[in-house]
């Protein structure tokens, strides 16, 4: 499950994980949580320009509350509403105001693809048991995968994905990406969280 880039982090292998192919398991995740009636995807993204910082509330299969923020050079929050094919948005808190159709049904199209729809990523994940991160234990899955070079020139590196399942939920919990090159530093963290009783309406204008 993926809007605009992936996620992971680095953890060690015992010989007998790293043997087992667990990406139906990880597939399974996903689609449990694009059955959840509502969620939350909040997710930080490094590369040369900064760092990113969006927040993306779902209610599907057709509704979206995006805000997005940057460390440095944006004017402030920038934020996008669909719901039901209709899109507005309000940069930099100038106020709310409808986005052009076609503009909309990209939006509608980019949700349809990366989140209603199950992933075509053709990934292999590894199986890595129970793995600890912020001092809570979830099911573990790592992959990797090339990456668009994040200092801003052409070509690719190895990225490395941990997904990360709630071991209670049965639904990703985290999805953390780092460099196979620096498996300390994080390129994109994201977290995921039902949101029970979310609705998503058109602004007032």
């Amino acid at each position: 499950m993926r809007n605009i880039a992936l996620a992971l982090s680095v953890l060690a292998l015992t010989s007998a994980s790293a043997a087992a192919d667990c990406t139906s398991e990880v597939n399974d995740a996903f689609a449990k949580l694009r059955k959840s009636a509502a969620f939350r995807m909040e997710t930080k993204i490094a590369n040369s320009a900064g760092t990113l910082s969006m927040s993306n509330d779902y209610v599907l299969p057709n509704r979206m509350h995006q805000s997005v923020t940057m460390e440095t050079g944006a004017p402030g929050k920038m934020e996008m509403i669909l719901v039901d094919g209709k899109a507005w948005s309000n940069q930099a808190n100038a106020g709310w105001a409808e986005v052009p159709a076609d503009f909309a049904n990209k939006i509608a199209k980019q949700m349809q693809e990366t989140v209603v729809d199950a992933p075509k990523d053709e990934s292999k994940y590894e199986c890595l048991g129970d793995v600890t991160l912020d001092g809570k234990t979830y099911t573990g899955y790592r992959t990797v995968r090339d990456q668009q070079k994040t200092d801003g020139s052409n070509g690719t590196e190895k990225a490395i994905q941990t997904v990360y399942v709630d071991k209670d939920l049965g639904i990703p919990a985290r999805n953390i990406v780092t460099l196979e090159k620096a498996p300390d530093k994080r390129i994109f963290d994201g977290t995921f969280s039902l949101q029970e009783g979310l609705k998503i309406e058109p602004p007032k204008l």
